[in-house]
């Protein structure tokens, strides 16, 4: 962050509380301002940073921020992404926009954010505080077959497709999708979260399980990111649906038996080999 936020970053790390209380009191502005470098305010800070501060120290300080008019909606995104419960319930209870802004990463939602990072507590937190289930990437994500066979069903509504995105944007695509790319996309969300049936679902409806889907910031094909994520029987149901163990991905152009190694599945990554 820039150099004026530089002694409250250092007190939220280290979990100081009178020394964040010290600064904001010195210049109330810095809960609302924003840096032009690293994190954009220091919610974001703490809801990224803080994460492993102890329950009390995080709610003190979210509420320090909150009183001095930090904003919410952006720091509950990046609760998501590392399943910060602690801040992000607080930011919730707050008001934060539980269903995305189209001025913010272009509405681009904490649910979705939680999906892509594999924060399923986050995200079932999200659901029980009234978080929308708005297109089918979503849908496949949390599992949702009945749901994600009507949306894969009603995929010309603009709402359920909805455009192929990610927290950095739409990678790997420019414009609006197509039916076929939406499909894919929601693919690679059921592999994510280990749900066969949705996947199942999906390639009944025309998705392809060999394909390298946009919208992810490493770009592999929905097998690669169930070995990845160590799903084991999503991993085999993908193979049964088509995929290619062979296949490299388009980023770094490894296996997905390699991505079983990267995170630690050695077993799967053994059965990925053969």
């Amino acid at each position: 962050m820039n150099a004026k936020f530089l002694p409250s970053v250092a007190a939220i790390r280290e979990g100081e509380v009178d020394a964040l209380l010290a600064e904001l009191s010195r210049s109330p502005a810095l809960a609302a301002d924003r840096s032009t470098c690293s994190h954009p305010t220091l919610m974001q800070c703490l809801a990224l940073d803080g994460v492993d501060l102890p329950l009390a120290t995080q709610r003190t300080m979210a509420r320090a921020l909150l009183e001095r008019g930090s904003p919410i909606d952006e720091p509950l995104i990046a609760c998501a992404s590392v399943g910060n419960l602690v801040v992000g319930q607080f930011l919730i209870e707050a008001g934060a926009c539980l269903d995305g802004r189209v001025d913010l990463i272009e509405g681009w939602s904490p649910l979705e954010e939680a999906l892509y990072w594999g924060q399923q507590e986050m995200a079932a937190v999200l659901l029980a505080r009234g978080a929308r289930i708005r297109n089918l990437r979503t849908a496949a994500g949390l599992g949702q077959v009945e749901q994600t066979k009507r949306m894969a069903e009603n995929i010309d509504q603009a709402d359920v497709r909805a455009s192929v995105h990610s927290p950095f944007g739409a990678l790997g695509r420019e414009g609006d999708a197509v039916e076929q790319e939406v499909l894919d996309n929601a693919l690679v969300y059921a592999a994510m979260g280990g749900h066969c049936e949705v996947a199942e679902t999906l390639c009944a409806r025309g998705a392809n399980a060999a394909s390298f889907p946009a919208g992810f910031h490493y770009r592999g094909a929905p097998l690669h990111w169930a070995a990845h994520r160590g799903h084991q029987q999503t991993c085999r149901t993908l193979l049964t649906l088509g995929a290619d163990p062979g296949a490299r991905d388009l980023t770094i152009e490894k296996t997905a038996a390699e991505w079983a190694v990267h995170a630690g599945h050695e077993q799967l990554a053994a059965e990925l080999s053969w």
